[in-house]
């Protein structure tokens, strides 16, 4: 489906759709940061070569940009193929919606919202990426990275890929980018989701399919956002840095419609805009009623080296 064929009532109701997932987001979590003491410590201070004095064998990177990707051109939009089929305007099991190829040429990848991005700024309102990346330096979104059983940065035949959760409010340097080297705990709601091992080859590691439920806060209420047949991709610069970061999979249209329930206790009748309109969003996991109840995303992230408090003192700080 093309974004010109989006009614304008769709646009606004995509808008608060959105709107409502960036303020899940906009509420840090709690806890203090120090510097990399801690004697948990998951990061260390080895190269990119074979890590073979001091060895450090698991390391975390905390997630310190996170984008929306979009279509550049039409048609191109980075992610993965989802559900294993390529699908057209005319496939039924994808309620009609198109998939794009990759910038690689990979034809089949679902990621339905890279068409929703230029809708929403057609709008005029392109404060969400903002909004987003706010809630990453103010440690609303504090997601993280675990590469574990780390034989060479650059090429390894297995390492295992964990997404961690983390809380606190992280240290900003003069480029109001997250500083690397923090220490913070683990959220409480850590999903601490396995995606699987492969090969880091030149520094890239690709895992998939996983499921993850992500904790999310609405109004100061935890809530938690599903992401299904899950991928992860990303690029080990050295032991301080990842870039070139994407995430994605279907995100349950369920999942969204409980936030928007949520945001309506005080913001009146979102839920039943939200709700009256999402059906028209999805393009995976078609069940019995015809409904696609996915709608496939990819995201867009670079992440700096971080560390976990000892579990002993987290609990003892919540406590």
């Amino acid at each position: 489906m093309s974004a010109g064929r989006w009614t304008m009532s769709s646009n606004w109701a995509i808008l608060l759709a959105i709107q409502l997932l960036l303020l899940a987001c906009d509420g840090g979590g709690a806890g203090p940061v120090a510097d990399a003491t801690a004697t948990d410590a998951v990061a260390g201070d080895a190269g990119s070569g074979p890590l073979a004095r001091n060895p450090v064998t698991r390391r975390l990177w905390v997630l310190d940009t996170v984008k929306f990707t979009r279509q550049d051109p039409v048609g191109i939009a980075p992610g993965w193929n989802l559900d294993g089929k390529v699908s057209d305007e005319k496939d039924d099991a994808s309620c009609g919606k198109p998939d794009f190829k990759s910038p690689a040429g990979v034809d089949g990848i679902d990621n339905q919202f890279a068409v929703l991005v230029p809708i929403i700024e057609k709008t005029g309102i392109a404060a969400f990426e903002s909004l987003l990346q706010a809630s990453v330096e103010s440690g609303g979104v504090l997601l993280m990275v675990e590469l574990e059983g780390i034989d060479d940065l650059r090429n390894d035949p297995e390492v295992k890929v964990t997404i961690r959760a983390g809380q606190g409010v992280p240290l900003l340097g003069t480029d109001g980018k997250v500083l690397t080297g923090q220490t913070f705990h683990v959220n409480k709601r850590d999903p601490a989701t396995p995606c699987g091992k492969g090969a880091l080859k030149d520094g890239v590691v690709d895992i998939g399919p996983f499921d993850i439920d992500l904790p999310i806060q609405v109004f100061g209420k935890e809530y938690t956002l599903e992401m299904r047949t899950g991928h992860v991709r990303f690029h080990v610069i050295d032991a301080q840095r990842i870039d070139g970061g994407l995430v994605g999979g279907g995100i349950t249209l369920s999942s969204i419609g409980k936030i928007a329930k949520t945001a309506a206790e005080d913001q009146g009748n979102i839920d039943d805009i939200v709700q009256s309109l999402t059906g028209g969003m999805g393009d995976l996991a078609k069940d019995a009623t015809g409904t696609c109840t996915q709608l496939s995303a990819v995201l867009s992230f670079s992440g700096v080296s971080a560390f976990f408090y000892p579990y002993e003192i987290t609990q003892t700080t919540k406590n």
